[in-house]
């Protein structure tokens, strides 16, 4: 008998579970979407380790935050489960009028929780699955892969994952109903009707004021916001902006209401007219209480819009043109000498490097000059056989750096031709301090010769600057502009333009060619000359076309540096981050090894990452503070349902009390959505400014993501919650 009531109750109140049953199914659609990640794997081929790790790791960030988002989740279930107990407190009470008992009235919600709980679990589920099929062919355009032999992927563990987490809430959520409905009296729950919320009445002028130094307030959080850039986190102007951005909306809201009161009061051919008024005391009534929960969701939506959007621009700063940053088959460098704690700041001047180097460390620097510092004639020598089945062609370029001179010269000439702020040299770090890099005209146009680019020709006394660093380069484009002259070792050189950016001196995530001054060889000599060595070498390889695969050619390059410096022979280590290596890493002829392969698959990956985890906590915290919107709205519906018929029985027409309510629905929502786009703004603005638009990235594409995911899940529950909320006051209006 009770589980047919509870059918029939579950029948009955199909509008009141609306908001509760959707905002369920999302949240199990997505929490298994999103935790089936791991189980993709099988539908790309995996031929190497570095492919399998990129899954691997997004599994893992997804499985951190999935806790986090359980916790919202559970929180925001039993939020709504609350407006359904408080929607029904008069229903208990007949149930224990008829001659129930509080025992009998618990196990009718409880087999409501568990029938609702167990519906959403399996049509979520099922959505779930579907939703992650999708997700499939979002990973394999992230991923840059075709999936041939495409399979339906169920995932076991998510499965599982999943089922357990929703279980625990639907326990929880069954415990809180059956004690919440035990421990009621019955006069409460017969009287529960009569119970509104008391109306929180301030002075209008106090809130005026309140409401100028909230704006005051804010101001002056975006403004620090601009200054510090976005940069620094943990700067005192990101401080400040954050306490000032929390602080002027939690005041924002505190004084709203009284403040639109006191406005719209004084404009009486706008308050007075049709059910105004009404509207207006409703909308202020419900803000005056909720104003905290208001702030929280304002706080959540920013954070949300401002996660996806950014989210979606800072995968290009972190991977895009990863194939034009990474032109040859593999990169290898030498660290050459760092000083004797392996530090770069413990290494004596530069012209005594060498000698310390010789005292330090005389097996590698005699190693180094034996093969005339060539790092492929030692990887050659150690296995020849290897090496000529798969290095095709090489080049190696030497980066110097030149004594007691650095780029501050060239940035006070530089500062004639363009601003400081133009050049962006506050997000450049200590840059002025830094010692001029410079490259031998050969070493330049051997890897430009690699990459199948022309060579570049010098005239006499003169240099060029190569920069493909999207940041540095208003800076670069400067210093050519001003063209400032450098004396080094006694050549007089004259900076000239254009500045070269298309030539990457190594593999790397990025383009990373940054302020490399070409010189002709024999400035490059006279270093030498004075006991100077290189900062760092680089050989670039390209592979055989030899029929082996990326995976198994990094493989084989491995093994040949692995000939020439085998583990057990210790030297420069560089701990846990080479512990899966073949090689011992060394001063002196390789010290790290990157890979095209590797480069794209790790920016694939955390490409993979940082999409999904945008996606994830955006679609979460957007579901959150909607459904908490739509509770709140549903549950003043719900308390104000006398009023409602107070006014159908003074004559106003149902139309009208529809647009009132859809007035106090629109509003609600629309208020906190505003502010927090206000923030979101201002915050992507100054991202998009600071680093963005530095690397060419636009936000136009995330932003209308954003948008339309907005649009959707926020609208939805917009106009849920205005449909179900007119049910409620229609079900009033025919008990009156």
């Amino acid at each position: 008998m009770y589980l047919k009531l509870a059918l029939r109750n579950i029948r009955r109140s199909v509008r009141d579970y609306a908001i509760y049953f959707i905002t369920l199914l999302f949240g199990v659609a997505v929490f298994y979407a999103f935790n089936s990640i791991g189980s993709q794997q099988i539908l790309f081929d995996m031929e190497a380790s570095a492919d399998a790790r990129m899954f691997d790791a997004t599994a893992q960030m997804l499985g951190m935050f999935s806790v986090v988002v359980a916790c919202v989740l559970g929180f925001l279930i039993l939020y709504a489960n609350q407006f359904l107990i408080r929607r029904r407190k008069r229903e208990f009470g007949t149930y224990l009028v008829l001659g129930m008992t509080p025992g009998h009235v618990s196990r009718i919600v409880l087999y409501e929780t568990v029938l609702v709980g167990l519906l959403s679990l399996i049509v979520g589920l099922i959505c779930g699955v579907l939703l992650s099929q999708g997700l499939s062919f979002v990973t394999a355009s992230l991923f840059g892969a075709t999936m041939s032999n495409y399979q339906f992927v169920f995932s076991p563990d998510a499965f599982c994952v999943t089922l357990a987490c929703f279980a625990a809430i639907y326990v929880v959520v069954a415990l809180f109903n059956t004690v919440s409905v035990s421990r009621c009296k019955l006069i409460d729950l017969i009287r529960a009707g009569e119970k509104n919320e008391r109306a929180g009445v301030r002075n209008p002028w106090v809130c005026l004021v309140a409401f100028v130094v909230s704006i005051a307030i804010l101001a002056y959080a975006y403004q620090q916001l601009i200054a510090n850039g976005l940069v620094m986190l943990d700067a005192p102007e990101f401080l400040r902006a954050t306490i000032g951005m929390l602080v002027g909306t939690l005041l924002f809201f505190w004084s709203l209401a009284g403040f639109a009161i006191a406005v719209l009061t004084r404009l009486r051919g706008v308050y007075l007219r049709k059910l105004n008024l009404f509207t207006v005391r409703q909308i202020a009534s419900k803000v005056n209480t909720a104003f905290l929960s208001l702030w929280a969701v304002c706080v959540l939506l920013f954070f949300s819009i401002t996660v996806f959007s950014s989210g979606m621009g800072l995968v290009e700063v972190f991977v895009g043109g990863v194939e034009k940053a990474n032109p040859y088959s593999a990169s290898l460098s030498a660290g050459v000498w760092y000083g004797p704690d392996g530090t770069p700041e413990s290494s004596a001047g530069l012209r005594e490097r060498r000698a310390e180097m010789e005292a330090d460390a005389p097996e590698r620097l005699a190693d180094a000059e034996a093969h005339d510092w060539s790092m492929a004639a030692a990887l050659e020598e150690a296995a020849p056989d290897l090496w000529d089945a798969t290095i095709a062609e090489w080049a190696q370029v030497n980066l110097w750096s030149v004594p007691d001179m650095t780029y501050a010269p060239l940035i006070d000439a530089a500062e004639t031709v363009a601003s400081a702020e133009a050049m962006r040299l506050d997000d450049l770090g200590r840059v002025r301090d830094t010692n001029l890099g410079v490259i031998a005209l050969s070493d330049f146009n051997g890897i430009r010769a690699v990459q199948g680019q022309e060579p570049l020709a010098l005239e006499p006394g003169t240099c060029l600057m190569a920069n493909n660093m999207d940041m540095i380069a208003p800076l670069a484009q400067a210093i050519a502009k001003a063209a400032p002259s450098v004396n080094i070792e006694g050549h007089e050189l004259a900076i000239v333009g254009p500045v070269c950016d298309d030539t990457q001196v190594e593999d790397n995530v990025m383009a990373a060619t940054s302020l490399a001054l070409i010189v002709p060889d024999e400035v490059v000599e006279a270093l030498e000359a004075e006991g100077c060595i290189p900062d760092r070498q680089i050989l670039n390889v390209q592979y055989a076309d030899n029929g082996q695969s990326a995976a198994e050619n990094d493989d084989a390059l491995e093994a040949i540096v692995a000939a020439a410096q085998p583990l057990e022979m210790g030297g420069f280590e560089k701990g846990t981050a080479g512990a899966g290596d073949a090689y011992a890493s060394l001063l002196w002829p390789v010290s790290r090894i990157l890979t095209a392969h590797e480069m794209i698959a790790q920016s694939a990956g955390l490409k993979l990452m940082i999409t999904y985890l945008a996606l994830y906590i955006g679609f979460i915290f957007l579901v959150s503070t909607a459904a908490i919107l739509a509770i709140q709205q549903l549950s003043q519906a719900s308390d104000s349902a006398p009023r409602y018929r107070i006014l159908w029985k003074l004559g106003c027409d149902r139309s009208m009390i529809n647009r009132s309510l859809l007035a106090q629905v629109l509003v609600y929502f629309l208020v906190p959505l505003g502010l927090a786009l206000c923030h979101s703004v201002c915050a992507v603005g100054v991202l998009s400014d600071s680093m963005l638009s530095a690397i060419g990235t636009n936000t136009f594409g995330p932003i209308m993501m954003a948008a339309v995911l907005l649009l959707v899940i926020y609208g939805g529950y917009l106009l849920v919650t205005y449909f179900a909320a007119r049910g409620i006051v229609k079900g009033a209006l025919a008990e009156g």
